[in-house]
């Protein structure tokens, strides 16, 4: 039978970090709290597996729940290092990557002991007692142990460095937490050599995780539970101190916990522990009536050159443990509307911006169908208007699918590109040019006459002409050309079909003619090929 003594001090010892644990998980995205699990764990696995490892009868079984203590024997020591850095230095967070050797050597030390049947180094015998002797199995230690041992207790005496050196009082551990931490540390130590001495024996063999379990659950009573109920802590956890807008933490009874640089200066008259501001109360205490998202709603109070929003500040289970309130400045406007105003001219700049990439064609740079159609209807509908006459171009690259099918797509897009910019650099003023799709091209001449018309039309021909574009797979010129379809009226209708059919028509009628060249709707006169 397993001694009574030890088998109700290891049920206590996983009774209590159980317990501690399940009271902290809530708050677990804490780095101290998140420690203090990592060490709670291993006390649970450590002295769990003990209290099985005493109620098994045969040596195989006594073997693996001695095997799988060591999953909490090296957590232990990290779990309370990193537990002690941080009560000790409330403003300083172990980042987990900077731990990776005292996880590696965590890890090796599990596969040691697994793999011990191979290599003898952690217990190089191991004895089944007589029924009724204590401890029941003596193993046998090598060097593989003592190394282990070596580890963990350096790992402590590292921690109580750290203890030694604290500067108490401070938010998480007092001058008598901290000097109960550091004298604790001999617990488990005196225990452990006691256990090597087999002083322990009558009392069932090994304590030492039962001693771990009391350094828990000092852990618990000196720093972390001043520390979980640290509101002020856990909100610079959430970048508190250096977010821009004025945030306070204000406690479920009323009165200021915590605010950042940002709230002291809008508010100098901010103090720790006073009650908030009397001109907050009507946001800090809505009616019943108000809607519960009413704290969201920006809230100005009278006089102030700042605006208030409320946020509650929860703990991972829900429960309520304060509220965040933030402040944003408003002083550099003249009042709330202005604010507003910029806000919304800001919004529409941006507008802008994007409503001017939608109607940018990818591939030429110029204007797309979408932009032709709204601005040529716009100037079609004003010249209808003031009864002035609107000049309307239709291009066509001619035969610009035989240069596809030469020279290959790639130069088909360069190819229009040349196009466009030529095109382009004929116009002036408000006049445009836009890609309708594929090889088509528009261009709009606001106000023009029918002589200018012409001239453009001519000068567009003799431009692209010029661009020297080879193109061998055309009849008229080894060269690129285009086909230009004019027409210039007053606007019959505020509608741009007819004109786009009237300019349309007289394209195909100099493609009809021979390519290269423009015509004028209402005139025989089909323009030329040279200049």
């Amino acid at each position: 039978m397993p001694s009574y003594p030890l088998v109700l001090c290891l049920t206590i010892a996983v009774v209590c970090s159980a317990g501690m644990a399940i009271a902290a998980w809530p708050r677990r995205d804490d780095p101290t709290v998140r420690a203090f699990l990592l060490l709670a764990a291993g006390v649970v696995i450590w002295s769990g597996g003990r209290l099985l490892e005493i109620s098994e009868s045969d040596i195989s079984g006594r073997i693996f729940w001695a095997k799988l203590q060591y999953v909490g024997i090296v957590a232990v020591p990290i779990g309370w290092l990193v537990a002690m850095v941080h009560v000790s230095r409330p403003h300083f967070v172990v980042p987990w990557s900077r731990l990776w050797v005292p996880v590696l050597a965590a890890v090796l030390s599990v596969v040691l002991v697994f793999t011990n049947e191979r290599h003898h180094l952690v217990w190089t015998s191991i004895e089944l007692m007589p029924p009724g002797v204590s401890p029941g199995a003596v193993f046998r230690h090598g060097i593989g142990y003592t190394i282990m041992a070596a580890w963990t207790y350096a790992l402590l005496g590292l921690s109580l460095y750290f203890l030694i050196t604290a500067r108490v009082p401070n938010a998480a551990l007092s001058r008598r937490g901290r000097n109960v931490l550091a004298s604790g540390l001999a617990l488990p130590l005196i225990v452990h050599l006691a256990y090597l001495q087999r002083w322990t024996g009558p009392f069932g063999g090994d304590l030492t995780p039962a001693t771990f379990s009391v350094m828990t659950v000092l852990v618990w009573f000196c720093a972390l539970r001043s520390h979980l109920e640290d509101v002020g802590h856990y909100a610079r956890l959430r970048v508190f101190d250096t977010i821009r807008e004025g945030c306070v933490i204000v406690g479920a009874d009323g009165c200021i916990v915590e605010f950042n640089p940002a709230a002291a200066h809008m508010l100098p008259e901010l103090e720790l522990g006073q009650s908030a501001p009397a001109a907050w109360h009507a946001l800090l205490h809505p009616p019943a009536t108000a809607p519960q998202d009413s704290g969201t709603n920006p809230f100005v109070p009278d006089g102030a050159r700042y605006e208030l929003t409320i946020e509650p500040v929860c703990r991972m289970d829900g429960k309520p443990i304060g509220r965040l309130v933030f402040m944003r400045d408003i002083s550099r406007y003249q009042s709330r509307e202005q604010a507003l105003a910029t806000q919304l001219g800001q919004t529409a700049e941006e507008l802008s911006r994007a409503q001017a990439d939608l109607d940018i064609d990818a591939l030429t740079g110029i204007p797309n169908r979408r932009y032709f159609q709204r601005e040529s209807l716009i100037t079609v509908s004003r010249a209808r208007e003031r009864g002035s006459e609107v000049g309307l171009l239709i291009l066509d690259v001619d035969l610009f699918k035989q240069f596809n099918d030469l020279y290959g797509h790639p130069c088909g897009d360069d190819c229009l590109r040349q196009v466009a910019t030529a095109l382009t650099r004929v116009l002036r003023g408000a006049q445009f040019c836009a890609r309708l799709g594929g090889e088509e091209f528009a261009v709009v001449l606001p106000d023009s006459t029918p002589d200018e018309t012409r001239t453009i039309a001519r000068s567009m021909v003799a431009a692209v002409r010029e661009l020297g574009i080879p193109h061998n797979g055309t009849p008229v010129q080894p060269f690129v050309t285009i086909s230009v379809g004019a027409v210039c009226a007053v606007p019959d209708t505020p509608r741009l079909e007819p004109l786009l059919h009237r300019a349309d028509s007289a394209m195909y009628r100099a493609k009809r003619a021979g390519r290269n060249r423009y015509v004028l709707d209402g005139s025989l006169y089909l323009g030329v090929t040279g200049n």
